[in-house]
């Protein structure tokens, strides 16, 4: 089972392993959704509209191209993130906290988790991201500034990247990142 801890006593396990063996149950992503709709943050997490209920939820997390991460603490869901769009030596992240840890925590495992992804070696050594990207409506400020707060930096926006689905239109995205060796 690949995990890692970060500062802060929160605790990340990776849903499924490169072999396809399942570390968490359904029922781990379930008490994630729950959580995340109960707060409202369905339309803003997956503002594309690609996820709407658990049913598409639970299909996403368990595409192959998807690599998913939940976080806990004090046995509580912390906050989820997962990567996609791999190139060499980069993909994207996505990072939703869970509304008990806003604030502090936000922060916390935003750099921790970039951190995390940015010293992580494979079995030979080698650094396996050289840069992570993140892509951010930037109608969604709170999300922007927690990126520069964990570490990234705002390189542009791309005009009219973002589709909001419960808008059903398309609007400006900040892209940022964050290069290991800067």
């Amino acid at each position: 089972m690949y995990g890692f801890e970060l500062e802060g006593g929160f605790t990340f396990y990776k849903y499924r392993d490169f072999d396809g063996t399942k570390n968490l149950i359904e029922g781990h992503l379930k008490w994630f959704w729950d959580v995340m709709e109960k707060a409202g943050q369905i339309p803003v997490v997956f503002y594309d509209g690609s996820v709407e209920c658990f049913e598409s939820f639970k299909r996403l997390v368990n595409v192959e191209d998807q690599h998913f991460f939940f976080g806990f603490k004090n046995e509580k869901p912390s906050g989820v993130f997962w990567l996609n769009g791999f190139a060499q030596y980069s993909c994207f992240v996505h990072l939703a906290i869970m509304p008990d840890f806003f604030g502090k925590g936000t922060v916390m495992m935003g750099k921790g988790v970039l951190h995390h992804l940015l010293t992580a070696r494979d079995v030979s050594g080698r650094y396996i991201f050289d840069c992570v990207k993140g892509l951010i409506p930037v109608i969604n400020p709170l999300a922007c500034s927690m990126a520069k707060k964990s570490g990234f930096s705002k390189v542009g926006i791309l005009p009219q990247s973002a589709y909001l689905a419960v808008e059903d239109k398309s609007v400006d995205a900040a892209i940022f990142c964050a290069v290991r060796n800067s």
